[in-house]
């Protein structure tokens, strides 16, 4: 096994992934290291939507650009991704919904998207799954798209790999090794690999590997399920996607049926080291329940969702803040360990230009944007017990369409 690197990457999802690659790319000699497969966990569990309507001119910006090396995948990688570039439509039922879709298109007409409102009966017939009943506004975004998420992280990984990373799998990293305030590598199950910069992107793990090597990060591992259905008429790849903003629902065409999820209200949380160290999350437990009850929630909007047939269920477990931003970048009094974590349900999607900006970050000093609002440095002054921890992630989770 290797025993030396400039960076260790701990966790091969996206955000890892994304990151060993472009570390790579410019001449850094990188291990990528996963307990389990490369991109076998949350990442190809995902919905693999783009939503480049966000909340912050920042979040739209990096999308922007993550929607340029989506597009550039193929070509800049080698590997294959499967992408549609469908546009969606933002869904409110409520009044105060509304007004949210009017600061969204306000600052997506400032930010360069291609967005405008739309009548519900419009809506309907650019998605004819979508009926109008109860509508009160609807939003077209045109810079919107979909693409296989088992490809990404994978494609990833490979690319590095193509470029002298060395990809270690079924190897769990113990701990990150610290000596006087400076990391000097990581000891994993299968011997010391030394190296003075870690990046943690351990996905569902990151807070464990944290934890062992003595250092805090607020997030919470959240549970994430969908449905793909069986074939659908009429269910082509190209129709836009369709986010109801107060329920929380989504879909998007998948394999000539639909796929959708929810963002619930009361999210189950996993502590992942009671888990136990053999744990996949293709174990995670799922209940279709909540799905069911969701699909009942928009049966005016959505009837389809209650007769469609499963073709699968599945479920990730991505990681939440209380904020709703990413964690990146450099840990608070440890020299050399960075974070690449925190996704809020968005991670897969934006992760060619978080591993870019991280990878710059780490060579340069900073990355080429502000991403001081991602830092994990915003939280040095700040606590919250477990209990306080949830809910705000709970609230950020079901909150993730901007609903008030």
């Amino acid at each position: 096994m290797i025993s030396k690197a400039d960076t260790i990457v701990i966790g091969s999802g996206g955000l890892g992934a994304a990151t060993a690659y472009y570390l790579s790319k410019r001449g850094v000699d990188v291990v990528l290291i996963d307990k389990h497969d490369i991109g076998s966990q949350t990442s190809p569990r995902a919905a693999g939507m783009v939503s480049c309507a966000r909340k912050s001119d920042l979040m739209i910006g990096l999308i922007k650009d993550a929607c340029r090396k989506i597009e550039g995948f193929t070509e800049e990688t080698g590997q294959p991704l499967d992408w549609v570039h469908s546009g969606s439509l933002k869904i409110a039922r409520r009044p105060q919904d509304a007004e949210v879709i009017k600061a969204d298109l306000e600052r997506g007409r400032r930010m360069g998207l291609d967005v405008e409102p739309i009548s519900p009966e419009q809506a309907s017939r650019l998605n004819p799954f979508l009926k109008p009943t109860g509508v009160v506004a609807a939003m077209r975004i045109g810079d919107d798209r979909y693409f296989d998420p088992a490809q990404v992280a994978t494609g990833f990984a490979r690319a590095a790999a193509a470029q002298g990373a060395t990809v270690l799998t079924k190897t769990g990293v113990l701990t990150v090794n610290i000596t006087a305030g400076k990391v000097t590598g990581v000891t994993t199950e299968k011997g010391i690999i030394e190296g003075p910069i870690v990046v943690d992107a351990a996905g569902a793990w990151t807070r464990q590997v944290a934890d062992v090597s003595g250092i805090s990060v607020p997030l919470v591992p959240t549970r994430q399920q969908l449905i793909v259905t069986e074939p659908l008429d009429g269910a082509r790849a190209d129709l836009p996607m369709i986010r109801i903003m107060d329920a929380a629902v989504y879909t998007r065409p998948c394999q000539g049926g639909l796929l959708w999820g929810v963002y619930e209200e009361s999210p189950r949380f996993f502590d992942m080291q009671s888990l136990g160290a053999s744990f996949d999350i293709k174990d995670m437990p799922l209940d279709i329940e909540v799905l069911r009850s969701a699909a009942l929630e928009v049966k005016d909007q959505l009837p389809i969702l209650q007769t469609a047939k499963v073709r699968e269920f599945r479920g990730g477990i991505p990681t939440m803040t209380a904020d709703g931003h990413h964690i990146l970048g450099p840990a608070s009094g440890v020299t050399g360990f960075y974070f690449a974590s925190g996704c809020n349900v968005a991670g897969l999607s934006i992760s060619p230009t978080i591993g870019e900006a991280l990878a710059t970050w780490i060579i340069d000093g900073r990355p080429a944007v502000d991403l001081s609002p991602m830092s994990v440095m915003r939280f040095k002054d700040q606590s919250w017990s477990e209990p306080q921890l949830q809910r705000e992630a709970a609230w950020q989770y079901r909150h993730f369409y901007g609903a008030v």
